[in-house]
């Protein structure tokens, strides 16, 4: 009798089990379970398919080895010079000298170089060894001297020579150099021969 009671409790536990479970398609049910397995390719309860055997790799050729690329030539930059010196114009003599005697200054060589250069023709020289006859700027003051320079510096077309030749005649010869200078402008050779125009006494 207990048996009796036992398994009639454990029927009515399947049969409320079997209620709470929410119906499913006959695909679950044991009929449905055969159905399936005669059926190729079926997916059967959660299983996936079995997947068909993958075809035979394709017989490729082996690719060559790629060539290695090409790599540019690296071409090493040449050095670049070396800076120039600065290369100073040389020093003019004649102009530094007339800087000196601008502020009453000479050197000792000053006066050579201007008459060396004014015996080359420079008409810078010239007018200048005409201003320092004149104001006796490292040599004794000669106005004589210095009006015959200033002379040679005109026909040398050096400017307002002609001028300055006048005034030194007008107001910086004395009498007596007036009369001597006339006195050498009428006699050529003996002017020459002083040295006053060609080469001045200029010392």
């Amino acid at each position: 009798m207990k048996r009796l009671i036992r398994l009639a409790n454990l029927a009515a536990a399947l049969a409320c089990a079997a209620v709470a479970l929410p119906a499913r398609a006959d695909f679950y049910t044991l009929e449905g379970r055969f159905q399936c397995l005669d059926k190729p390719g079926a997916v059967c309860f959660d299983a996936t398919p079995m997947p068909r055997d993958p075809p035979p790799p394709e017989s490729r050729e082996p690719e060559p080895p790629q060539a290695a690329p090409i790599v540019a030539p690296i071409v090493a930059e040449a050095p670049s010079p070396p800076p120039a010196l600065e290369v100073k114009p040389p020093v003019d003599p004649v102009l530094a000298a007339a800087h000196r005697i601008e502020i009453e200054k000479p050197e000792a060589g000053d006066v050579a170089i201007l008459r060396h250069a004014a015996g080359l023709g420079d008409p810078r020289a010239i007018e200048l060894l005409a201003w320092c006859a004149l104001r006796g700027i490292g040599t004794e003051r000669d106005p004589v001297a210095a009006y015959f320079l200033y002379g040679k510096a005109a026909a040398a077309a050096v400017p307002h020579a002609k001028e300055n030749q006048s005034l030194v005649f007008e107001r910086a010869l004395t009498s007596a150099e007036r009369e001597r200078v006339l006195e050498l402008k009428a006699t050529p050779l003996a002017l020459t021969a002083n040295g006053t125009e060609g080469s001045p006494n200029v010392r």
